[in-house]
């Protein structure tokens, strides 16, 4: 058996998801397959139905399965197969039917009824992974199935989880409520407390465990944050189950899950235990619509998945390969360059290799005629083309595969925990949004920028942005102290910090555990308006210019103490402090909420210059991103992605001496000037790509 981390024959390889059962019909498979070949093309994806595969008890139907691999084998094409037992589609009716209590309930004690959605049009998933049944059945499929292709010489991939999340009832974001995850959340509880601490932790004055119960309301906030930390260590048993089952079969293929675009607060978790980690998203609107962000917080991802996954390993799972949903109404197709310039960035950002979401359209819902590579009929479309050229080009730099992502002077700190707060309070797309506007401005910037957690190394930074570190938990305040005192890594607070203690009650003096040390007190709250906006009551005097708050905001008002000292003011109001030594710096509001979610371009390289950072490439040009990554080869490798509708040309100047680039798009050199810059030009929505020698 090859190891893993042995690609058939690229050192990139991008596939395609082709077979979501029962579709597209067998009849076209054998002409698609050398198709997909032909455009070089690697990999062929199956994204399994448990209802599908075993429509009877124990009753394996799998011929198509079979076929789907003899084919792809035909046609020298590798196989990852998914194995959706959870998140994704209906579990055999027939269990439901045998165990009605199999099925989830929703935090009202309502059973889920049998529903579809788009991506399980015949069936959604219903069941609850704290029944026996679904370990008992879904690992006898699950066996069977990993027992059954292992020796494939085809087999690259098992998807294990697919979206891995904890069950949802279908009432919002609540989790489950069935008897046998409440049995399970009581011995959780009893595991980590006695009755008493836990009557202390929760307020409350229980003299039996049978009383205890999990909250019914996100109104409930120190109760809710507990059953959501339960239902994390709960997912991760259920994946370690998943994971052990299939290892202790096959030990030798690569076995991964994946995560939204988004960050949830459990994919930290999550990613530690499986070889690889990644995500899906959508393609459109990325180039065609004004707001350039949407292709920042692609890469955001990537560099969120780089740092969560094992070893730093990840893949591009899904990338829609067209519009939304269709149906019988029609939405703007995705820019074939929209699909080259994720592929490009992915590469960039160290994807392990990339997918494509899907070759033919899904024919049994209205994702049809969406996320398709080819038309209904199965011809090409120029999305298919552009997607062609580029794994030309990609498979014709494989000397420089794979590179290397060289760790960054500057950090987001994300902070799963603090998410999960705000989620409570319905404002989980506000923590998104100031998650990533610092991100935002930095990439437009050409400045590199990790995406980390407080679980990893932070003296190796010369800069950590701390967006909204909201809940104050013993790990966050033991790293942000351990780094002033140990390091000289300079760290910058953004909005809420630390306003609420780590069992969730809000913070008797924030920022928890921390204000007599950094010398801040919170004396009030407020907002800019709408009004304030309009009367002009909305500027912002900072050391790095004065500058009119935009977009409506919240704030906190601070009050220095002692040797800290204030460096920003909102109409008079302390919003910003800092510590004498300027290696803490607090944001009472974040530094992108006001400026229409990106942050104030001045102010955030205010701050990074401050540090001694600067981007690794100069240019002279607008609309240009560049990002720069280590050649297996030893120089370095140069990203230019154009923003713009129309070429742009501009003097690139590298950081390093460097005579001349190596275009490796046109395959030409470019040499440089008398002043060491080189001319270069972008098309529009275009990748350049361009080695230099060191």
């Amino acid at each position: 058996m090859p190891d893993f981390l042995q690609h058939p024959d690229t050192s990139f390889p991008v596939g395609v998801e082709y077979y979501r059962a029962p579709v597209p019909r067998a009849d076209v498979w054998e002409a698609d397959f050398a198709r997909i070949r032909a455009a070089g093309l690697r990999i062929v994806r199956s994204f399994s139905f448990w209802n599908w595969m075993e429509p009877a008890p124990g009753r394996y139907e799998l011929d198509d399965f079979d076929r789907l691999f003899d084919l792809a084998e035909k046609h020298e094409l590798f196989v990852w197969l998914d194995i959706t037992l959870a998140t994704h589609g209906a579990c055999p009716e027939w269990l439901t039917r045998q165990y009605p209590d199999l099925r989830a309930v929703d935090h009202r004690d309502q059973p889920c009824t049998p529903h579809a959605g788009a991506a399980a049009p015949q069936g959604s998933m219903i069941h609850c992974y704290d029944h026996p049944a679904w370990r008992r059945w879904g690992g006898d499929l699950l066996r069977h199935v990993v027992e059954r292709y292992k020796d494939r010489p085809n087999l690259l991939i098992w998807g294990l989880w697919d979206g891995v999340s904890p069950v949802n009832t279908g009432a919002g974001d609540m989790h489950c409520y069935c008897s046998h995850t409440l049995a399970r959340y009581r011995e959780w509880l009893r595991e980590r407390f006695s009755l008493d601490d836990l009557n202390q932790r929760f307020l409350r004055r229980y003299r039996s465990w049978e009383d205890v119960d999990p909250p019914r309301s996100n109104h409930n906030i120190v109760e809710m944050l507990m059953y959501r930390r339960f239902h994390r260590d709960n997912l991760v048993d259920q994946l370690d189950w998943m994971v052990a089952e299939a290892r202790s079969i096959d030990p030798f293929h690569e076995m991964r899950a994946h995560a939204a675009s988004t960050p949830r607060p459990w994919d930290q978790v999550c990613a530690s235990r499986v070889d690889s980690w990644g995500m899906s998203m959508s393609s459109n609107h990325t180039l065609t619509a004004d707001d350039a962000s949407a292709l920042a917080d692609r890469t955001f991802s990537f560099d969120l998945s780089r740092s969560l996954g094992s070893a730093g390993r990840w893949w591009n799972e899904e990338i829609y390969a067209g519009m939304s949903r269709g149906g019988v109404t029609w939405k703007k197709q995705s820019d074939p360059r929209e699909l080259t310039a994720l592929l490009w960035l992915s590469l960039a950002g160290g994807a392990a290799g990339v997918m494509f979401w899907q070759y033919r359209p899904e024919y049994l819902s209205f994702e049809s005629p969406g996320y398709n590579l080819v038309a209904l009929d199965g011809e090409p479309t120029p999305r298919l083309e552009a997607v062609t050229r580029a794994i030309a080009h990609i498979d014709g730099m494989a000397d420089h595969l794979p590179l290397t992502c060289p760790r960054a002077d500057v950090g987001i700190v994300y902070h799963p925990e603090s998410q999960e707060l705000f989620g409570l309070n319905d404002e989980t797309a506000r923590f998104n949004a100031d998650l990533r506007g610092v991100y935002r401005t930095l990439w437009r910037q050409g400045v590199p920028v990790d995406v980390i957690t407080d679980r990893v190394d932070w003296s190796r930074y010369r800069l950590l942005f701390l967006p909204n570190v909201a809940l104050m938990t013993d790990e966050m305040r033991r790293r942000i102290e351990t780094t002033l005192q140990q390091t000289t890594t300079r760290l910058v607070a953004e909005g809420n910090f630390g306003l609420y203690a780590s069992d969730g009650q809000s913070s008797y003096g924030p920022p928890e555990g921390l204000g007599e040390r950094l010398g801040v007190r919170v004396a009030d709250f407020s907002a800019v308006t709408p009004r304030d906006i309009e009367g002009g009551r909305n500027t912002l005097c900072s050391p790095y210019g004065h500058f009119s708050v935009t977009t409506p905001c919240g704030y906190a008002v601070l009050e220095p103490s002692g040797d800290t000292h204030p460096i920003a003011t909102l109409e008079n109001e302390t919003v910003a402090v800092r510590s004498v030594d300027g290696r803490f710096t607090w944001f009472g509001l974040t530094l992108s909420a006001g400026f229409g979610d990106v942050a104030c371009v001045d102010m955030a390289m205010g701050l990074v210059r401050e540090a001694g950072v600067e981007a690794p490439v100069g240019l002279d040009a607008d609309g240009l991103v560049p990002v720069v990554r280590r050649s297996r080869q030893g120089g370095w490798l140069i990203f230019l992605l154009n923003l713009e509708r129309s070429p742009v040309r501009t003097a690139l100047c590298p950081g390093w001496e460097s005579p001349r680039l190596h275009d490796l798009i046109e395959g030409r050199e470019v040499t440089a000037k008398a002043e060491g810059s080189f001319e270069i030009e972008v098309g529009p929505w275009e990748v350049g790509v361009f080695y230099s020698e060191e």
